[in-house]
């Protein structure tokens, strides 16, 4: 839970003109989530090649398109972490 929760502070608070920061929110959010490269892809509608790229910092998109990628990822990170504490919370 941990970890779900320190990538969304960071992610959140994130300057994304770094794109070396936009790698990190991509590459851990894709952790996070279990998505490959190829369906982060199909997801953000490129190449996976592309966003390989993104993950490794070699290139990133313009700017708006980065925010919506890492707003996509912190939504679904946050449901992740929606999921696991609703599990917590039930008694056994």
């Amino acid at each position: 839970m941990e970890p779900l929760k320190q990538f969304l502070a960071e992610a959140k608070s994130a300057d994304l003109r770094d794109k070396e920061m936009f790698a990190f929110v991509v590459r851990e959010g894709l952790t996070l989530t279990g998505m490959s490269v190829r369906d982060a892809g199909e997801l953000f509608r490129t190449a996976p090649g592309t966003v390989s790229r993104w993950e490794n910092g070699h290139t990133a998109p313009a700017l708006v398109a980065r925010y919506a990628v890492r707003d996509l990822l912190v939504n679904r990170v946050t449901r992740i972490a929606s999921a696991l504490d609703q599990r917590v919370a039930v008694p056994a």
